[in-house]
């Protein structure tokens, strides 16, 4: 699967690149910005990725149970520490902080440990928790879908809210009350979880019927201004990743591949034009930036599975090994060196150095948090299945 982690490197490049240069090569920025969207083809990609390897990831353990345990023990302990971390930076003075995140912690801790805080109304402790939200959606969804024995609804899903997000398009402002959308949330969160994962026949499909219908909720009646207008699309093509894993896998034809991926990209555009309408800036400019940006996320994805039985780049395979540390981690040591660049400092060697940095502590978070995080994660799957501890291997 090394194509995948290539893939990943070139996400989080994308999104790295997207936030340290508006501190270094600000004139290539001032270029590049009018003709992609770096960040958002860096998470989309990111994106697509998780809507290929997650239904693998479910189907190799083959029970709801040891498919909960594998996510939180990939996600939560670097997660967490990240977390606390920037709430300590913040509260010292070295990085910013919401006030609502000091004001509120319960609320805040609640919301964050649910990982559903962007769906809440609730402040982010910091900005790229975002997208962690709409991963734990997608496992909400996949989960209800594997409850119900339903197969191979992957292409209805994508579909459906690739025609939903270009109907409900804006999505309403926030209706929910953030301490009440909280308390009541993570408590059918919960029940939930505790059905699905523990209960048998009818109250497990209820947990996921319950989940299932948080997770189509809370993106319609509660999203982020930021995302009204792709908020479900996201959605959609992470399903478009999975109807391309069941073609890649010949559980399905290529035929869905096509039907899907192009709905979604139809749908991609649709929107991204009607929010440039509404800021009055439908310009040929940004137009050709919304379709180059369409065109690189699904076009690395592309040229990834058809180059994935020739050698691939190990840089890319370590940095996508690297990826979900350096996409947490990166943003906090950018906002601890921001101070530093400039002052007569050549642009080229403030970004290595700042390269540099990145990838050493987060070789360290890889190692000492995550891989640490992932077998735990294999021991406790390896104790409910086989009923005592069982040797860890991270690579199962």
């Amino acid at each position: 699967m090394d194509w995948l982690d290539a893939l990943r490197g070139v996400a989080v490049l994308l999104v790295v690149y997207a936030h340290l240069s508006r501190f270094v090569f600000e004139g290539v920025r001032a270029v590049s910005g009018d003709w992609l969207n770096a960040g958002p083809a860096g998470v989309m990609l990111f994106f697509l990725v998780s809507g290929y390897i997650i239904p693998a990831s479910l189907e190799r353990h083959g029970d709801l149970r040891a498919f909960w345990i594998s996510r939180l023990f990939r996600l939560v302990p670097l997660y967490l520490v990240v977390a606390v971390a920037v709430v300590v930076l913040g509260v010292t003075g070295r990085v910013s902080l919401d006030p609502f995140v000091t004001a509120h912690p319960v609320t805040t801790g609640i919301a964050h440990a649910s990982m559903l805080p962007f769906l809440l109304g609730v402040p982010l402790i910091t900005p790229l928790f975002w997208t962690l939200t709409f991963e734990m959606v997608f496992y909400l969804l996949v989960t209800c879908l594997f409850t119900l024995r339903v197969r191979n609804g992957a292409p209805w899903m994508a579909g459906g809210f690739a025609v939903a997000g270009m109907v409900l398009a804006p999505l309403p402002a926030r209706m929910l009350d953030a301490s009440t959308a909280t308390v009541v949330v993570v408590v059918l969160l919960i029940a939930g979880l505790t059905a699905v994962i523990g209960g048998r026949g009818a109250v497990r499909m209820a947990g996921g019927v319950l989940l299932g219908a948080l997770a189509l909720t809370l993106p319609v009646i509660n999203e982020d201004p930021a995302h009204k207008w792709d908020g479900l699309l996201i959605l959609a093509v992470m399903f478009t990743g999975t109807v391309i894993y069941r073609a890649d896998r010949g559980i399905t034809s290529w035929r869905p591949v096509v039907l899907v991926g192009g709905l979604v990209s139809v749908a991609l555009l649709r929107n991204w034009f009607g929010e440039l309408v509404s800021l009055d800036a439908l310009t040929p400019k940004y137009v050709a930036r919304s379709v180059i940006t369409l065109l690189v996320f699904g076009g690395a994805f592309l040229i990834g599975m058809l180059t994935r039985h020739r050698k691939t780049p190990r840089f890319l395979v370590r940095l996508g090994v690297l990826s979900y540390s350096v996409y947490l981690v990166h943003w906090v040591l950018l906002e601890l060196a921001a101070p530093l660049f400039g002052h007569g400092i050549p642009d080229v060697l403030s970004a290595t150095a700042y390269g540099i940095l990145v990838v050493g502590v987060c070789s360290l978070t890889q190692r000492y948090i995550e891989v640490p995080g992932q077998r735990l994660g294999v021991r406790l799957r390896a104790a409910f299945r086989e009923g005592a501890p069982a040797r860890s291997d991270p690579r199962r």
